[in-house]
């Protein structure tokens, strides 16, 4: 399998996790499930962290060959800056996954329903947008 095939398969991998735990997180905002299961979570983040570092990885070993080209395309410093973000968000919702082992939904506070919300909405974000401007780039 070469690098790209391997690269693309993790973007795949991404998706169907991604999948999963929104799932979940559904289920639990709609109070279809009271709080959700710590195992299920911390197995689900482990094989987030898992993806976003194969990601990343299979990502900087086809970054080295082009770098000079890739470093003078702003558009592709943007998609870096999304990469960052999607790896500070993912600390943050192994913070914030704990809430919903915990809690319901519907006990929680605005601001903790804010702040799980903007998390969300910052990863679904940061996924779309590195996924399209890898695909502008490359493609």
């Amino acid at each position: 399998m070469s690098l790209l095939n391997l690269h693309i398969a993790s973007i795949f991998c991404a998706v169907g996790v991604i999948l999963l735990a929104d799932h979940e997180a559904f289920l639990w905002m709609r109070g279809k499930k009271q709080v959700l299961s710590v195992s299920r979570m911390k197995l689900l983040h482990y094989a987030m962290w898992a993806v976003l570092l194969a990601l990343i990885t299979t990502g900087t070993l086809l970054f080295l060959p082009r770098y000079d080209y890739l470093l003078s395309q702003p558009l592709f410093v943007i998609k870096l800056l999304f990469v960052a973000i999607l790896v500070v968000n993912a600390i943050l919702i192994g913070n914030l996954m704990h809430v919903a082992t915990k809690q319901s939904f519907a006990s929680l506070s605005q601001n903790q329903k804010l702040e799980l919300f903007m998390s969300g909405t910052i990863s679904v974000f940061s996924w779309a947008s590195v996924t399209a401007i890898g695909l502008y780039l490359f493609y």
